[in-house]
């Protein structure tokens, strides 16, 4: 039995190039900040974060066809995103005394044809985290998803015993 592997995610909404904003943000200082659901991520997206946290989530946004860059800008605090699967992301953040991380969905190859976000920036005493998930599914639900994936696929076909 082979695998029964989630559909192809392709239902993220690309902006035509032409409708997309060029500039955008979000800050937080000293607070937290979410932005998720239906917006549209611009062509460049800043985020500045000092001592607190920030999430955008981008597996329910327009985001523009061809290249968008999100520029970060962290002291002492948290930055997540989270992207759809088939997304091409690329990271570039310098760091001191942080961590930065991208963790693709690795049930969903990359579209040659997805949008890219470029992530870059700078980050000091926190962590940037760039995560691939499905809409409305948190951490713990995609890594039981993608665990019983894998034990679907490494399991023996089973055998028919004739009578």
């Amino acid at each position: 039995m082979t695998p029964q592997l989630p559909v192809p995610f392709s239902r993220h909404r690309v902006v035509p190039a032409h409708l997309v904003r060029e500039r955008g943000g979000i800050s937080s200082f000293a607070s937290a900040h979410e932005q998720k659901g239906d917006w549209e991520l611009p062509r460049l997206y800043r985020i500045a974060c000092m001592v607190g946290s920030v999430v955008a989530d981008l597996r329910e946004a327009r985001i523009p066809a061809g290249e968008s860059h999100v520029e970060i800008f962290l002291v002492m605090g948290s930055v997540e995103i989270h992207v759809p699967p088939g997304v091409r992301v690329e990271l570039a953040v310098n760091t001191l005394a942080a961590e930065v991380s991208f963790r693709p969905d690795p049930l969903y190859g990359t579209d040659p044809d997805a949008p890219v976000i470029r992530v870059s920036g700078s980050a000091y005493f926190g962590s940037v985290e760039v995560m691939a998930r499905l809409p409305g599914e948190s951490a713990r639900d995609a890594k039981r998803r993608i665990k019983a994936s894998r034990r679907l696929a490494s399991e023996p076909p089973s055998r028919q015993i004739g009578r």
